[in-house]
This record gives C-alpha cells, sequence and structure tokens, in this order.
C-alpha cells in the first residue's frame, strides 16, 4: 500500500501524506493502476459533463482533467522533450535544451498541437464502448513509462530526480502493465488486437527514437511518452468504433 500511495502522489495531485514518498524506484509497480485510476475519474467527469453539454465542450474539459490531475507534469515533459529533441543539436546539447525549465517554439508549438489531438480523440468516441477508452488511455499511457523504466538506460550522466525510478532488468515491475492493455479486449478480440498493437508498436517505436537520439531516457521523454500514448489511444479507440 505505501508504494501505490507513493505512486499516486508523484503522478497526480491527489493529497497524500507527506512521508509517503518512496525513492527506490518499487512504486512503479502501480503506475498502471494509477492510470486507471485516473481513467475512472475521467469517467466520472465525463459523465457529469454529458448531462449538460455537447460533445466538444466535454472533449475539452476531460482534456483539462487529465492536464490538471497530474499537475501537467506530462506535459511539461512533451514540452521539454521537444524543444531538446528538435533542436538538431547533439545528445549532451539536447539534454542541456531540456533541463532548461524555460519553454521554447517547438515545445510550445507540440503541446498545443498534442492538446488538439487529444480533444479530437475523445471528441471522436461515441457508443457504448466509449468508457472503456476513458479508462484504457490513461491506463495504458502509465503503463509505457514502466515499459521505459524497465528497459532504457538514465540517459543522464549525473542523477537526477527521477533517475532512482529506472528499474532497468527488474521485468517483474511490468506485472500490472497487462489490465490496461486487457481493457480494450471487453470490446471484441479485434477490437483488443487492434489496441494491444498501437500500445506496443508507438510504445517501441518511441524507445527506439529516445535511444538513438538520447541513449537512454530522462523524466521529460517518459512525459512525452504518457501523451503520445494517450493520444494513440483515445485516436485508435475513434477509428476502431
Amino acid at each position: 500500500m505505501k508504494n501505490f500511495i507513493s505512486a499516486l502522489g508523484f503522478l497526480t495531485i491527489l493529497p497524500v501524506p507527506k512521508n509517503s514518498f518512496r525513492d527506490d524506484g518499487s512504486q512503479i509497480l502501480y503506475f498502471p493502476l494509477i492510470g486507471l485510476l485516473i481513467g475512472i475519474l475521467l469517467c466520472g467527469v465525463d459523465r457529469l459533463l454529458f448531462l449538460n453539454t455537447d460533445t466538444a465542450l466535454r472533449a475539452i474539459v476531460d482534456v483539462l482533467f487529465l492536464a490538471g490531475v497530474s499537475g501537467a507534469l506530462h506535459l511539461d515533459g512533451l514540452a521539454d522533450s521537444a524543444d531538446g529533441l528538435f533542436a538538431h543539436r547533439s545528445r549532451n546539447r539536447a539534454l542541456e535544451i531540456m533541463k532548461d525549465p524555460r519553454m521554447g517554439v517547438m515545445g510550445a508549438l507540440t503541446v498545443f498541437f498534442c492538446l488538439l489531438l487529444k480533444i479530437a480523440g475523445i471528441a471522436s468516441l461515441n457508443g457504448t464502448g466509449y468508457m472503456v477508452w476513458l479508462l484504457a488511455a490513461p491506463a495504458c499511457a502509465r503503463a509505457s513509462q514502466v515499459a521505459g523504466l524497465v528497459f532504457m538506460d538514465y540517459a543522464r550522466k549525473v542523477d537526477g530526480k527521477s533517475s532512482p525510478f529506472f528499474q532497468k532488468g527488474k521485468y517483474r515491475m511490468l506485472t500490472l502493465i497487462m489490465i490496461p492493455i486487457a481493457l480494450p479486449f471487453y470490446l471484441g478480440v479485434q477490437t483488443g488486437i487492434v489496441a494491444l498493437a498501437v500500445f506496443l508498436g508507438v510504445t517501441t517505436l518511441l524507445l527506439y527514437f529516445f535511444k538513438q537520439k538520447l541513449g537512454g531516457m530522462t523524466g521529460d521523454t517518459l512525459g512525452a511518452t504518457t501523451e503520445i500514448i494517450e493520444i494513440s489511444m483515445f485516436i485508435a479507440g475513434g477509428l476502431l468504433q
């Protein structure tokens, strides 16, 4: 339970006891469950809005909720990653740019298009199964974080805030990622297989890209991965319905 609460405090702004944080990386096991909890809260927000607003406004508020519940942590990582990786600089210079708290043009544009795509993806969801995608997207996004932390090296030479979370080779940490990637199978085997292929394909491509560009991952690229997987799952859900 302590690891779950620690993961909750790290990934969300939800209140947890001040002494609950652990710095040994053991809490990453529960990241997919935190994503599932975020998905449950998102479903609640969406259902409340469903009674009074149209599809577009609901989608916008849903996206604002996803940003707010994480304290915009992952959007910040996406922006920093875009600034560093699209600067066409050396690996070390890219890592320096990513560490700069200021947002550049590429970071701002990437966040803007990320939000647009996410709104479009959620707005495209319809039918009786759309709640499954509201659950699956945040959960799969946090599951992708675990994949990165288990399969990838920490890219920086000096330890940073996220370095304790990297648990390369500790494959038991992947145990709970089976829960979110199984959710789309509720809508049918074919839908589940396509969703699984999207999750595995996008995650693998991102990890390979970060490996080639940076030699590993950082906290910023984990945030970027989270946002991109959420977008991919929402859009896949819309296309599969």
